[in-house]
């Protein structure tokens, strides 16, 4: 589609005092009119799927032109054009489902639970900014146009954003026009149009060379992965979504560092006797012997934590860590059990592979009681609705419901010994009345089902690595 664009703006002030005293300083007439041209017969093609950056100095009519390719473009949408629910938790707010919730945050760097639950008037400028954009990427239109590209937000994170967005567009066949006074992002648009647009008429149009695609974004080509310890993932546990736990030891610990700050952290432990994914994939280690034990502790790593910092995520590096680092175990199988895998593949992309299982119900009792007393699992988690529901219960049937699930929550959490174990003192044998309902509520959250997905990794050199040793 090709766009001609004549830009004459007109100007004649009004007489002051103080622009006579400006007039006189400067030797401007009043009583003229002047015309200034900013774009006089700029021609430009756009064709579908175009990535198109708009740089110059401020005020030199890059918005100008922005808004003219906008209003003569059919079937698109600028960034002013967004609305949004300021009270809507901004998961809620975007997507037609949870996982294209996710990954719409994701690819603007919004990829941080406690952000997926907080409202937009609880965000940050920045915050809101990259809001809208997730917003506008889910539109079904043609184009995309957005005035002050990326202008508010660190250069690290445009980095990240703008790299994303080119990438979004390409896959779907949109067309991306944006405008910003900054230069830096061009190796991360890898645009197919460069405008640098001056003062006065003066405008340079530049197709510029890339590398093939797909290429990786600035940022990732500065990461470096080193040796890591557990104070490096203490230092990140924060942003993890399951961080209550802190590991006394590890097997090894890896960490990806961005200028010399830890910006990633992957913990590898020993994998648990008995997996249900692992036995579905091999029966190898199916033999409850300690021999069998002593094999799988030779042969199997499980991998227990892998986190980001916020502002990396979204790039690949989390895939990147795992595909890293499983080599340098040493083992011949490495395994995962993620219930983020049901909402990002990221263990998938990282050369892993899915098994399906059918896992061991060890609250399916417990379950059918709730069930049968009301209870919603898709609320279930939330120690809120727990305690509702149980204020609804008659004395008796909250007495033994909430026998039955610190018998058993406790039993599970102690390994299955609480009737072997005679010497050790365990929570559950507090009496019933001990706990309180908010305990009892958070402990209902253990029974919830949880889709947990594992993967397995079998490590192509490990026969080498065994006969070398």
């Amino acid at each position: 589609m090709e766009f001609t664009v004549n830009r004459h703006y007109a100007m004649q002030t009004i007489t002051t005092p103080r622009t006579l005293a400006i007039a006189e300083a400067f030797g401007v007439s009043l009583d003229d009119q002047y015309t200034f041209t900013v774009f006089d017969n700029f021609t430009l093609t756009v064709a579908p799927g175009d990535i198109i950056y708009i740089t110059g100095d401020s005020g030199s009519g890059k918005s100008t032109l922005l808004r003219e390719l906008h209003a003569a473009h059919p079937n698109v949408l600028a960034a002013h054009e967004i609305t949004v629910d300021p009270e809507a938790p901004i998961i809620e707010s975007v997507g037609h489902n949870t996982p294209q919730a996710v990954q719409l945050l994701t690819i603007v760097g919004l990829n941080d639970a406690f952000l997926f639950l907080r409202k937009y008037r609880e965000l940050s400028d920045g915050q809101k900014y990259r809001f809208m954009l997730a917003k506008m990427l889910e539109a079904d239109v043609e184009a995309f146009f957005i005035d002050e590209f990326c202008s508010i937000l660190d250069r690290d994170t445009a980095k990240i954003v703008a790299f994303n967005m080119q990438k979004v567009c390409r896959k779907n066949g949109k067309t991306l026009v944006v405008a910003t006074a900054h230069t830096d992002l061009e190796a991360d648009l890898s645009p197919d149009v460069v405008i640098r647009k001056g003062l006065g008429s003066n405008v340079q149009t530049l197709y510029p060379w890339h590398p093939p695609l797909p290429h990786r974004c600035t940022v990732e080509a500065e990461i470096t992965l080193e040796p890591g310890t557990l104070r490096d993932y203490k230092a990140l546990s924060r942003f993890h979504y399951r961080n209550d736990k802190m590991f006394r030891s590890a097997q090894h610990v890896f960490k990806y560092t961005h200028r010399g700050q830890t910006v990633g952290v992957i913990v590898y432990q020993n994998p648990p006797l008995a997996l249900a994914g692992r036995n579905a994939w091999t029966d190898r280690y199916r033999a409850a012997t300690s021999e069998v034990a002593r094999l799988l502790n030779q042969e199997v790593t499980m991998i227990t934590r892998v986190v980001l910092h916020p502002k990396y995520r979204g790039i690949g590096l989390g895939a990147r860590l795992i595909r890293d680092t499983m080599p340098l175990t040493g083992k011949r199988y490495v395994e995962m059990l993620t219930t983020m895998g049901t909402v990002n593949p990221f263990a998938e992309k990282a050369g892993m592979t899915r098994v399906p299982y059918t896992p061991f119900e060890k609250f399916k009792k417990l379950r059918a009681q709730l069930r049968l007393l009301g209870w919603d699992f898709t609320f279930g988690s939330s120690v809120a609705y727990n305690l509702e529901k149980l204020n609804t219960l008659d004395p008796d049937t909250y007495r033994l419901l909430a026998t039955d699930i610190i018998k058993q929550v406790y039993n599970a959490k102690d390994g299955g010994t609480m009737s072997v174990n005679k010497g050790h003192k365990q929570a559950w044998r507090r009496k019933v009345d001990e706990f309180s309902k908010e305990e009892v509520a958070k402990l209902i959250k253990d029974v919830m089902p949880r889709e947990r997905a594992y993967y397995i990794w079998e490590n192509p050199e490990y026969k080498t690595m065994a006969l070398t040793s």
